[in-house]
């Protein structure tokens, strides 16, 4: 049986970093894509092949439209077996309906909206079998609040990009999403204000790393699953937090 391949955008560090470790211990040789963190891409490329598995760098500026195909290109042309995609890389930099400048509307929904959306498309249409798509969204998409507000405006389009793609694709492809709630101290949170936004979910625990990969390898694995968003969360998602500026979820 020749060997599966995944490409995985993000995965130099970070939650992307542990998806494709998890990923290569299930058997799949990885395609990592990177925006600037180079030296981290070709050392995880390292560790992956040390284990026994084929792994690949791509460098692309996910602001760039041109980036995406270019990417996947390189992928196919390396991996002519790849069949999964797992749009990890996100930008989240906090912005209210009050603070938010033009760029900060642009970059997130070139970084979070449209980068993943050309990866979909370039990749179902350049995978020589049937594939599967991954999207990285945010337990904000069903629990809207007023911070963060342009990286929320991205993620929400996202959502539903998903299932329209999810329509738009099938046999060939399958297109899903993981909504997950905070997963690693973000920016300048602490490890106790860490900790304290995971206690205070309906479950009284957050979403784990090791949780997230698990739910990649599992839709991954089944084949009859399109359209559906895993929320991983603690049930957060349930929550409204109690003033617009709030803890929430991210990557």
């Amino acid at each position: 049986m020749k060997p599966r391949a995944a490409l995985i955008t993000g995965a130099a560090r970070r939650v992307g970093r542990e998806i494709a470790l998890h990923l290569a211990r299930e058997g799949w040789d990885i395609g990592i894509h990177y925006g600037g963190s180079k030296d981290a891409a070709e050392s995880l490329a390292d560790e992956l092949r040390q284990s026994g598995r084929e792994a690949r760098t791509y460098q692309g500026d996910l602001r760039d439209p041109a980036a995406p195909a270019d990417v996947v290109g390189r992928f196919f042309a390396d991996f002519p077996n790849g069949s999964l995609l797992v749009n990890n890389a996100s930008l989240f930099e906090y912005d209210t309906i009050g603070t938010f400048k033009l760029e900060h509307w642009h970059d997130h929904l070139a970084v979070n909206t449209l980068a993943p959306t050309l990866f979909m498309k370039a990749f179902h249409e350049g995978a020589a079998e049937k594939t599967c798509m991954i999207n990285f969204l945010d337990q904000k998409v069903t629990n809207v609040t007023a911070d963060y507000f342009t990286y929320t405006v991205s993620k929400l389009a996202l959502f539903h990009i998903t299932d329209m793609l999810a329509q738009a694709y099938c046999p060939k492809s399958r297109v899903n999403a993981i909504a997950p709630g905070l997963l690693l101290p973000s920016g300048n949170q602490t490890q106790e204000e860490y900790e304290r936004v995971h206690s205070q979910t309906p479950l009284g625990v957050g979403a784990t790393v090791a949780e997230i990969c698990r739910a990649v390898a599992f839709i991954a694995e089944t084949p009859a699953m399109t359209g559906q968003v895993l929320a991983i969360d603690g049930g957060e998602h349930m929550l409204r937090p109690a003033s617009p500026n709030a803890e929430s979820g991210g990557m």
